[in-house]
Parts: structure tokens; sequence; C-alpha cells
């Protein structure tokens, strides 16, 4: 009798304990497929790119027929953008009042803080504008011709920087046929505009942009101001030489006037540094200012007789020129040693 029960009691711990690892098991396999599912919805929005919203300001235009053919331009463009299936166009009615509440007076050419409120304000990635003109030209005697140019500007909304700098110049014997060649230029590149834009947005996505603008920065000291404590002991940089940057040929034809500041590093090893474009001009001038920034010869800042590294706002005036002015020449010795020059920026003569 004895032996019968111990017989059965076993046969019950058997069984008892095999369903017990079986229910174990199929725990362990909901849970793993639970995290599965989970892992995959976490994932999901980094897949799968929202849409990146889109504001079309407008292009500025002189009055008359280039103020018209400007609004005809963005409502051409805002078409092309609109249809990409990446890209959120923000309908007007929200674009317009975004505007007019933070003051926005038509500027194209802003500074980082202020594009960054216009962004804001909207509630945008990124907005649209530039500039477009038409003329009658004429490059030989007794030869016109009718042009029809646009310069595309694309602002990231986040950081106010200047994210596509484009430049369409189309030349025809009548002004409709310039301007009809302009505008189809326009709608072709529309789709490399929607894809920069993706590809930006994208990669801020997957990067932390304010880790990513911490590890880019260089670590310099700031100018400091006369009578300060910091003044003590500080001798700025000397520069050397001055250099003026180019006006492009497409600010030429646009006839812009820009101011330009750059945010630059002076090194204590006499080397231009990091450079960052806090006020943006396009149409070419600001990679012509970069260029000219790294050409500036200077013995560097010290502090208590050591070099060290400073920045500083260097500044640039573009403005087009009289065809009859004549040339002003280089300086014929070194710039002077002038505290002022960093609080109100490096001006070359225009």
């Amino acid at each position: 009798m004895a032996g019968e029960f111990h017989a059965k009691t076993q046969s019950f711990a058997k069984t008892h304990h095999w369903r017990l690892c079986e229910a174990l098991r199929l725990c362990v396999k909901q849970v793993l497929a639970g995290i599965v599912v989970v892992c995959t919805i976490a994932a999901a929005p980094r897949s799968q790119q929202a849409p990146v919203r889109v504001a079309l300001i407008g292009f500025a235009g002189s009055k008359g027929d280039s103020a018209a053919l400007a609004n005809e331009a963005a409502s051409i463009l805002g078409a092309s953008l609109g249809s990409d299936s990446r890209l959120l166009l923000i309908d007007q009615s929200i674009v317009q009042p975004a505007l007019r509440g933070v003051g926005y007076d038509g500027s194209i050419n802003m500074n980082r803080d202020e594009a960054r409120r216009v962004g804001a304000a909207i509630g945008c990635d990124f907005f649209v504008t530039g500039k477009l003109e038409t003329f009658t030209r004429s490059d030989r005697v007794a030869e016109e011709h009718e042009e029809a140019l646009i310069g595309v500007m694309i602002v990231d909304g986040r950081t106010g920087a200047l994210a596509v700098s484009d430049f369409i110049d189309e030349r025809a014997a009548t002004r409709q046929a310039a301007v009809a060649t302009m505008s189809k230029t326009l709608t072709a590149r529309a789709a490399g505009y929607a894809d920069r834009m993706s590809r930006f947005q994208l990669a801020r996505m997957q990067v932390n942009p304010v880790d990513s603008e911490k590890s880019r920065i260089e670590i310099a000291e700031d100018i400091p101001d006369d009578g300060s404590p910091r003044a003590a002991g500080f001798k700025p940089p000397e520069f050397l030489n001055r250099v003026k940057p180019d006006y492009t040929d497409a600010a030429n034809l646009a006839d812009i006037t820009a101011i330009l500041e750059a945010s630059v590093v002076f090194r204590a090893d006499s080397e231009v540094g990091e450079i960052q474009i806090v006020r943006w001009a396009g149409f070419g001038l600001d990679e012509a200012a970069e260029r000219a920034i790294r050409q500036l010869k200077f013995k560097p800042a010290t502090r208590d007789g050591k070099p060290i590294n400073v920045r500083a706002i260097v500044r640039y005036n573009f403005r087009r020129l009289s065809e009859t002015a004549p040339p002003q020449p280089a300086p014929a010795k070194p710039v002077p040693d002038l505290r002022q020059l960093f609080k109100t920026g490096i001006r070359p003569p225009n």
C-alpha cells in the first residue's frame, strides 16, 4: 500500500514538474514576443520619417513685373514641393499671420536668431525665401536680351542656418520666354530641394543637434569689454592684412545689398579656426566671405603674454559697385591693432 502511494506521488510530481516547465517556457516566449513588439514600435518612428514641415514665405521682387512674377514663381515652387510625399507644405493661412506676428519685414538677409524666430512662429522645419528679378540687358553694342533670375534660399527653421542656396539665371529673346524657362528650371530643381531637406531632417533625428553643436564648437575666449576685469592682461589679435571677399556674379546680377557676419575663432597658432556664418547673405557671398577669412594673417591674441584662442565677429558689407567707380587699392601697411575692431566686426573697404 505504501509502495503504491509512493509511486502515485512520484508520478504526480513528475507531471506537475512537466506542466510547470511548459508554463515557464510559454511565459518566456510571450515575454520575448512582447519585447520584440515593443522594440519594433519604438523603432518605427525612426525608420518612418515624419513629413518635413515646409513654409513658403515667398520671393522678394522689385515693383512692377518682377513683383508679380515673384508671386507666380512662389506658386509654381509651392505646387512642386507640395506634391512631394516627403514634405508637408504649411498653408498660407498659417504662414502669413505668423509672419505678421513676429514683424517679419520681407528681408532675405537675416541673422540666425531672426530666422529661428520666424521658424518658431510658423512651426516649420524649413522655410523658403529668395529674390526674383527680370531685366533687359545688353552684353554687346546693339544686342539686347531678356533675363529672368531667381535666388532660392532654404532656411533651417530650428537653427536659423541657411541650409540651401541656389541661383537660376535664364536668358531669351523675349521676357516671356526667359520667365518660362526659369519657371521650368525651378520646377525641375524642386525635387532636389526636397531631397536635401529630407536628408537634413533625417540626420537631425539620428543625432542630437545640441550635442553635435557642442562637440563642434572650438574652445576660445570672447573679446573682453574695455575696462572689464577680463580685459586685464589681454591683448587682441594684431591683423597684418585685410582681405576683401569677392562680390559674386550671382549677387551682381541680382543687385544684392547685404551684411554678412561670421563668428570666427582666431587660434593661438596664428591660424583661422572655426567659421560659423551667423548672418547669411546667399548668392555665393557666404562662401566668398569664408574664403576671404581663411586668408587673414594675424598675430594671435595673448593673455599675460601667452597666445590664446579668441572668438570674434567678422562683418562684411556687400553692395553692388558702380561700373564707373575706380578700384580701391589694397592697404599698404598692416591693419592697426584696434580693440574696437572686434566690437563692431572687421569692415573691409566697400
